[in-house]
């Protein structure tokens, strides 16, 4: 397998996949409510659906830089506040954006093929890294999960 086709097979198993660590970061997000989704442990800490929304924004961040050569502002859209309406289908709306980022990024990936490791473009080695942050945070979800009492995803 060349170097490209193995990253596309492992960012599909750690984002919507299974893999040998964790469960993808979709199945963790999958059936959980909009009440699981928004459990802190303390008020100071950060809850499912803002590390979702979190995940998106680099999702799209990357994209964006990849794709059209720009930098968004991250200070400012980093960890943006929570939609005004908290609802089961809003929640279900954030997770349809992450899903659908993620096959952008999936996508983008394979369009690159071995490039995505050969090429030292900031750009490509930004998107290739947002591999990382995804599994980063998807064990912090997991860990969210398991305070709350919830089984493991298999």
């Amino acid at each position: 397998m060349n170097p490209g086709a193995a990253y596309l097979n492992d960012l599909e198993q750690f984002t919507t996949g299974k893999n040998f660590w964790q469960a993808s970061l979709l199945k963790q997000i999958e059936g959980l409510t909009m009440q699981q989704a928004l459990y802190k442990p303390s008020p100071d800490r950060h809850g499912i659906w803002q590390i979702v929304r979190h995940i998106a924004y680099w999702k799209y961040w990357a994209l964006t830089y990849l794709n059209e050569n720009k930098k968004l502002n991250a200070k400012e859209d980093n960890w943006a506040p929570m939609p005004e309406v908290q609802t089961e289908e809003t929640w279900q709306e954030e997770i349809e954006n992450l899903r659908k980022l993620n096959e952008d990024c999936i996508s983008s990936a394979a369009k690159l093929g071995d490039e995505i490791f050969n090429s030292s473009d900031e750009r490509i080695v930004f998107f290739r890294q947002l591999s990382y942050h995804d599994s980063y945070h998807t064990g912090q979800i997991g860990f969210l999960r398991a305070m709350q009492g919830l089984k493991p995803v298999e």
